[in-house]
């Protein structure tokens, strides 16, 4: 009989075909039951299971649909064979116990009715419920101003880290969330919102965390909010149970300025040799001539040569190239917006006679490549037409261009200075403007 109960996974050829085993009972003349499924006292059951019943004769199925019932009452579908009921709910049945009930009013294709009632009690165990999910981490970049412009320190501020958020890392600083599981990234995507209003997008690095990528800065001294609400689901279908809430504090930024001032031949760079000069400085020194903290001298200790050497004639380009000795370089302490920068410049003589002067290039430098840009140290190449280049005018396409400013070599001392301003509506890339202008006089030699 073992293979009559398993007569749906099919039995060995060596025991005969169903029709052979079919033939053989029903030689008996009541019609029986050979199998339940779920068996008898069956504990545990899955909630997606099926009632299946197997017979020992063909039956006149209809008859065993009527006689079948399912306690508690559960709705479903029968599949059936001549020999087989199979009872799918329509839903997974709930925790607990239950009775399938098949009376003998189920008969066989000869009128006979079932051997007996059949009482088959189970019991559908606990249905395991999935955890809700939870949000583990939020992670901004953190530090001080200075350390948020090296990169910052990624901060998980559910554990209670006061340190202040960084604007930038120099460029905006992505915000990442971590969940406690896969979670359905349309609800999460939909769902997230910020406060006050950002433009960001969202990027998922797994299926339980995301990064928020601003597409500008944090505004300075500005607390953030972060807001996921209640019922978004993770991937398994349980939801959020509470809406989440959480604010991170946006540090102070200083405002910019100026913090070094030189000559591009004394090779000042930002952090290397951006340091000032105590006493007086020229244009073959080996330190700038001016940096933060340090007073401003007078104009006679900020001393640069002329590049025009003054045998330049119209055409003729040997006292146009440009020469660095008068190549003025300035270092900021942020990222500064580059088009406000020029626009704010003004270089003039102060000495007389008046004299022409204009901007011929200029070379940013120490920039970061990614938005908002901007840069920390810039250096002006200015052409003077009073210089002996082309003669009297400014050089031309035959010269290449005018990089420099009259020849200063003969000059006596304390003529001729000139006066490098920056004007205070120089702004970085925060958009803040300088609190004052930056003035230095400085003497051609």
């Amino acid at each position: 009989m073992f293979c009559l109960g398993l007569v749906f996974f099919g039995c060995s050829s060596k025991f005969g075909s169903l029709e052979d085993w079919l033939g053989v009972l029903n030689g008996e003349k009541t019609p029986t039951v050979l199998s339940f499924t779920p068996n008898a006292e069956a504990q545990n059951v899955d909630p997606k299971t099926t009632v299946s019943i197997v017979f020992s004769h063909p039956m006149s199925i209809e008859s065993c649909v009527s006689a079948f019932s399912l306690e508690p009452q559960v709705r479903g579908s029968f599949e059936t064979s001549e020999i087989s009921i199979k009872f799918t709910p329509k839903e997974e049945l709930t925790s607990g116990g239950y009775i399938v009930r098949l009376t003998k009013q189920c008969e066989d294709k000869s009128g006979k009715d079932l051997d007996r009632v059949y009482t088959v009690p189970f019991r559908i165990g606990e249905k395991e419920i999935p955890e809700a999910p939870v949000i583990e981490a939020v992670s901004v970049y953190t530090g001080t101003e200075t350390e948020c412009l090296a990169g910052g320190t990624i901060t998980n501020i559910l554990l209670g880290d006061m340190t202040p958020g960084c604007t930038g890392i120099p460029g905006p600083a992505p915000i990442q969330v971590r969940f406690s599981k896969p979670m359905n990234p349309s609800e999460v995507n939909l769902g997230l919102r910020m406060e006050p209003s950002i433009s960001y997008r969202i990027e998922w690095e797994n299926p339980s965390q995301i990064r928020i990528l601003p597409d500008s800065l944090f505004l300075p001294n500005t607390r953030y909010y972060i807001f996921f609400p209640a019922g978004i689901h993770s991937l398994d279908g349980v939801a959020l149970e509470e809406s989440f809430r959480k604010d991170f504090l946006v540090g102070n930024v200083s405002d910019p300025a100026v913090i070094g001032f030189g000559l591009e031949s004394q090779n000042c760079g930002l952090g290397i040799q951006e340091i000032g000069s105590i006493t007086a400085a020229r244009w073959d020194s080996a330190t700038c001539f001016w940096s933060e903290g340090l007073p401003i001298l007078s104009p006679h200790s900020y001393q640069f040569r002329g590049g025009d050497d003054g045998t330049g004639d119209s055409g003729i380009a040997s006292a146009c190239a440009d020469v660095n000795t008068d190549n003025f370089r300035i270092f900021f302490n942020q990222y500064m917006d580059t088009t406000s920068v020029i626009g704010a410049t003004r270089f003039t003589k102060i000495s007389p006679p008046s004299t022409n002067i204009r901007l011929s290039t200029w070379v940013w430098s120490n920039c970061q490549t990614i938005s908002p840009y901007g840069c920390r140290e810039l250096t002006y190449s200015y052409a003077e037409s009073e210089a002996s280049c082309n003669g009297t005018l400014f050089g031309n396409i035959a010269t290449g261009g005018d990089f420099n400013l009259s020849a200063s070599i003969s000059s006596p001392n304390f003529y001729p200075y000139y006066e490098f301003r920056l004007e205070a509506e120089a702004k970085s890339i925060l958009g803040k403007r300088m609190k004052n202008a930056f003035v230095i006089q400085v003497e051609a030699k």
